[in-house]
């Protein structure tokens, strides 16, 4: 049975061992990424079953005062992939945070990728999940181009700014001058 554990603070050097094989040049340095965990800036999860073998893991940052999340970190294991498992947990996510809208960034596909190129599979993914991409002119976050996403298909009426919204979720994690520095959204 499928089931959701927080992190604890005995998964942070594992986890992040596994994060630099999953997210090769957008990983946060660990310090960052322990601290924000600590401080509860971010708010980190497991999906496992059978409570013992962990599959996939997220993490996410959640001010309580945003109507905003943003999916940080969203990975399933590689032999766990393409069994069903990234929906279940993603629908987790959507029922754990129903209140707010959730934005993810994924890397900005080549002009040119194939159907079955990664990160268009990637996008077609949170895509069948309800998620749609907030238009700009600009999204580049540590020095790589990103689309930026959110569960907004059923607010098609709502105007939603991508740097406004960027800035209140980046800025609790990484402080006005890292902000300037790290994140480059133009709508």
């Amino acid at each position: 049975m499928l089931q959701i554990r927080d992190i604890r603070e005995s998964d942070y050097k594992p986890l992040y061992s596994q994060m630099k094989r999953d997210f090769l040049h957008e990983l946060a340095p660990y310090f960052a990424i322990k601290r924000n965990l600590e401080n509860n800036i971010y708010n980190g999860f497991f999906l496992t079953e059978d409570t013992d073998k962990d599959i996939g893991y997220a993490i996410i940052t959640a001010p309580e005062n945003l109507k905003y999340s943003l999916i940080n970190y969203f990975a399933i294991s590689s032999e766990h992939r393409s069994k069903g498992y990234g929906s279940e947990f993603l629908k987790i996510i959507l029922s754990r945070y129903f209140e707010r809208i959730l934005v993810l960034e994924v890397d900005a596909p080549a002009k040119n990728a194939a159907p079955d190129d990664k990160d268009v599979r990637r996008i077609k993914f949170y895509e069948r999940a309800g998620f749609r991409v907030i238009p700009t002119k600009k999204a580049k976050i540590f020095g790589v181009d990103m689309l930026i996403m959110a569960n907004i298909a059923d607010k098609s009426d709502e105007q939603f700014s991508a740097r406004e919204i960027m800035h209140a979720l980046y800025l609790p994690a990484l402080g006005s001058k890292q902000w300037l520095r790290f994140v480059d959204v133009i709508d």
